[in-house]
């Protein structure tokens, strides 16, 4: 799923913030984003969820029948599923804003009952364990229901034809069919979802297109869309609406697989451009070094444009819902994070709620990835740095863990999109992983897919998986910037000193992380170092903070970059020099700067009294002294040395001692002297 704001954002349209609903820019409607709906009404946790689950859905079968001039829906289901204890006698499934008809088992009229939110149903006679019975529901929606889950809008604006369509994450499916409504409950053997609607309009879902039958006396048409593979509630889906339909075809060893896009006829050329890169997209994940094959090759791919849309797109199995504006103005960044859901959300669904970040940070990583196939890795080096930015704002606002966030926090774009495809990032540094498609870490990746394809699978899962492979221990990783908030703010000093035979190199290297953070984050650190005659790369083991590390060269250091390549989550202040400040105030500070110095370094002594400034070699000696006065008006004295002793001769290179002082203060700063 994308956030509109961000999709929205590529087309330089204004909109308000993320967190606070937007207005659209042509119909001046304001919508709710989608956490805020969410904090409106509670969600089950999945603990208490599973604890009552007496039954595996294996199969759905919706018969809709849309009038598509209100937002009333008249459906027969039929779910098929088995029993998980000794005896099922009663069942519940999740059930809101619809009204039961009947219910049977086979010739048999059930006994139900619709207590808030469920529809629960007696059997005909208790089902034994792993035996399977067929349920069929009969129901229908008023068309005064607000719209959750399903959605009408009418004819206006921009809303070019009436238009019906579902869209369900996290917990929305219960509003619009009968269901089990947990991502963890996939139906194994898929769903069939027939939409009858007026002759002159097109229905779309999960799957491929079987038939198409024409019902002639009541001027309407059935499609029957069947999709074979295990799916979640959530990512099922339809719509309807007057419809021009075109089609890709991505070719792989064998066969092909068509790419089919539903774009109401007045957009029909933008489109053509706007989807341009669809199929070299399934191409870039599809590679065996990167995803592997597309999952749902047998089926296809799809997209389908609906307005208005609170979300830039939704990752429906097999059939991508997107907002209209990616088909007038494109968006590949939005696009492709789509098409990756397909591997990651789709064929492996995060387990529960609490780990939607492997959902949503591995397709914002994934958009990156195509971004950097179309453009180079510094524009891919630019996005990730951006959702550093995005994340950091979002963290000084309110600061939370990526696994297991509140309902409100569940889509927040900087913290479980940006922060989550800074894990994928990170995970790929520590495997030592450092190319765009081969590697251990997609190795991993690829592992994972196999593991849990078609399934679905929670953080430890993903952690296990990565440890496996590389025979890395990731506790301390997953501990830190998973399961606890905050990231590394690290101050790193430095400094390079003449030895007897060589230079010596000082790094000190301290972490202030805030409240609600681990106090040290362990990942090692890249130190790239400059010489004069050659740069050569470090990697630092964190163990403490503050911590000194130090190393011996045969000339100078002539600067440093921390994390070069940018792998790491993080803020950084890097410090040049071997000062060693005492407390600062604002009425009497001391600062010195450039330190190290080459021809001359400057002393601000602030404060009211007289100042000096007395230069000692290492052995204690004084080599320089400086007196200055106070003159009426005045309270900074700013001093200068230009490496000379008192008789103008220029002192060797090395560590010399200032001692700085007033009436009411005194320092003793280390300097660095260079030639």
């Amino acid at each position: 799923m994308t956030p509109i704001f961000i999709s929205l954002l590529l087309t330089n349209l204004v909109f308000g913030s993320y967190q606070n609903g937007y207005t659209d820019p042509v119909d001046g409607k304001y919508l709710l984003p989608f956490s805020m709906l969410e904090a409106a009404r509670e969600l089950p946790r999945a603990t208490e969820a599973e604890s009552t689950h007496s039954y595996d859905v294996r199969f759905y079968r919706l018969d809709i029948q849309l009038p598509m001039n209100s937002g009333a829906e008249t459906v027969q289901e039929r779910i098929v599923l088995t029993s998980r204890v000794v005896a099922l006698e009663t069942l519940s499934l999740y059930f809101s804003n619809l009204v039961c008809d009947s219910v049977k088992q086979g010739n048999n009229l059930l006994t139900f009952s619709t207590p808030t939110g469920y529809l629960s149903i007696t059997l005909f006679s208790p089902l034994p364990q792993n035996d399977s019975v067929a349920l069929d529901i009969y129901y229908h929606r008023l068309n005064s229901a607000p719209n959750l889950g399903i959605y009408f809008h009418q004819r206006s604006g921009n809303t070019l034809h009436n238009l019906c369509y579902t869209t369900c994450e996290p917990s929305d499916s219960r509003y619009w069919f009968a269901c089990y409504d947990e991502p963890w409950d996939k139906a194994e053997q898929g769903c069939q979802i027939n939409i009858t609607v007026p002759d002159s309009l097109v229905g779309c879902a999960n799957g491929k297109l079987d038939s198409i039958v024409t019902n002639g006396v009541s001027h309407t048409k059935t499609y029957f869309w069947t999709h074979h593979y295990p799916i979640s509630t959530y990512l099922m889906c339809f719509a309807a609406s007057r419809y021009a339909t075109f089609s890709h075809w991505y070719h792989y060893p064998g066969d092909s697989m068509e790419v089919k896009y539903f774009v109401w006829p007045e957009d029909s050329s933008e489109a053509v451009t706007s989807f341009a890169n669809v199929v070299d997209m399934i191409e870039f994940f599809s590679q065996p070094d990167l995803y592997a094959q597309y999952p749902f090759i047998t089926d296809k791919y799809g997209m389908v444009a609906v307005y208005p849309f609170q979300w830039g797109g939704m990752e429906h199995q097999t059939m991508t819902t997107i907002h209209r504006w990616w088909v007038l103005y494109g968006d590949d960044s939005g696009i492709s994070h789509e098409l990756s859901h397909m591997w990651w959300g789709d064929m492996v669904t995060c387990q529960d709620w609490r780990n939607i970040w492997l959902n949503e940070g591995f397709a914002t990583y994934s958009d990156a990835l195509y971004d950097e196939h179309l453009n180079g890795h510094s524009s891919f080096i630019n996005i990730m740095n951006d959702r550093a930015q995005s994340y950091f704002t979002e963290d000084q606002s309110e600061r939370f863990a990526l696994y297991n966030p509140s309902p409100p926090n569940l889509f927040a774009w900087g913290t479980i999109y940006c922060k989550g495809s800074w894990i994928q990032h990170m995970l790929r540094y520590l495997e030592g992983d450092t190319t765009a498609t081969t590697g251990i870490f997609f190795q991993g990746l690829r592992a994972y897919g196999d593991s849990f394809r078609f399934s679905t699978a929670n953080t430890e899962d993903y952690k296990r998986i990565h440890e496996q492979m590389t025979g890395l221990d990731l506790s301390d990783f997953f501990s830190e910037y998973i399961y606890q908030a905050g990231y590394p703010n690290y101050r790193v000093g430095w400094y390079s000193q003449p030895m007897v035979d060589n230079w010596q190199l000082v790094l000190d290297i301290s972490q202030t992380n805030g409240s609600n953070a681990p106090p040290v984050f362990h990942i090692p650190v890249q130190i790239l170092v400059h010489l004069t005659s050659h740069d050569t790369l470090l990697t630092i083991t964190i163990d403490t903070s503050p911590q000194r590390n130090t190393f011996e060269f045969t000339e100078p250091v002539n600067s440093i970059a921390f994390d070069p390549n940018s792998w790491i989550l993080k803020k950084v202040q890097v410090v040049n020099g071997v000062e060693e400040l005492v407390q600062e105030n604002s009425a009497n500070r001391i600062s010195v700067s450039p330190n190290p110095f080459r021809n001359r370094v400057n002393f601000l002594i602030a404060g009211t009294t007289s100042k000096s400034v007395e230069i000692c070699d290492i052995s204690g000696r004084r080599v320089r002294f400086f007196y200055y006065p106070v003159k009426e008006g005045k309270t900074v004295a700013n001093i200068s040395w230009d490496g000379k002793d008192e008789i103008g001769k220029k002192l060797p290179s090395g560590i010399y001692l200032a001692k700085i002082s007033s009436e009411t203060k005194n320092s003793q700063i280390k300097l660095m002297l260079l030639k």
